[in-house]
Order: C-alpha cells, then sequence, then structure tokens
C-alpha cells in the first residue's frame, strides 16, 4: 500500500503545523495581508480550521470537510492573479521552511494551481 499525501505530509499534525505556519505568513503578506488583516480572530481561527481539514481530507486522510467548496468560498471576493500567487508563495515558503521533500511540495503546489480557476476573480 503507497502512502498517501496525508502520510507525507506528517498526518494531522504535520497538517496543523503547516496550515498554522501558512496562515501566519498570509497575515504578514503584502499582497494578501490585507485580506486575512481585515478578518476577526474567529474568522480567522474558522478559516484556518477549514483549510487544515481541506487539506487532510483533500490528501487521503481520514477526515471529512465539511466547509464550502473552492468556489462557493471565493465568489464574490474578487481574488487577483498577484493575491493568488502570493498565497501560493507562501504555501511554499512553509513547506520549504519545514524541509518538506520537493516531490511532496510539487504535489500541493499542483493541487493549489488546479484550483486557480474556482479561486480568481470569482
Amino acid at each position: 500500500m503507497s502512502e498517501t499525501l496525508y502520510d507525507r505530509l506528517g498526518g494531522q499534525a504535520g497538517i496543523d503545523k503547516l496550515v498554522n505556519r501558512i496562515v501566519d505568513l498570509h497575515l504578514q503578506n503584502n499582497v494578501a495581508g490585507p485580506r486575512y488583516q481585515a478578518l476577526t480572530e474567529e474568522a480567522t481561527d474558522h478559516a484556518r480550521e477549514k483549510v487544515k481539514e481541506f487539506l487532510a481530507a483533500g490528501s487521503g486522510g481520514p477526515v471529512e470537510y465539511t466547509g464550502r467548496s473552492m468556489l462557493e468560498t471565493h465568489t464574490g471576493m474578487n481574488v487577483s492573479a498577484a493575491e493568488f500567487v502570493a498565497v501560493v508563495d507562501d504555501i511554499m515558503q512553509a513547506m520549504n521552511e519545514m524541509d518538506y521533500p520537493g516531490p511532496v511540495c510539487d504535489e500541493v503546489l499542483g493541487i493549489a494551481y488546479s484550483l486557480k480557476g474556482e479561486i480568481i476573480h470569482k
């Protein structure tokens, strides 16, 4: 039986750590940061938990995603291409900081870019 992306990310503990770092980077990001900084702490925490759930479920973990679709979540936000790239850059920075192997980073990058059409300018 081959290892899932969930396993390669370190299971739920690895995903939790990764998402927490990603959100911290988003809050500091000059391009995407203003969107995240405008959220209440409660909204930020909710988003953080839904991203953890989304990544765990989508990477083959024993988790059911209970949030809205990417399209539903981003409709009306008018996310720019620059914001999307900034967010993806934060994801890659967090993964590099945590020493994930290149193939794991590439797989996550591929997933992120597969969602681009459901996020940008909706």
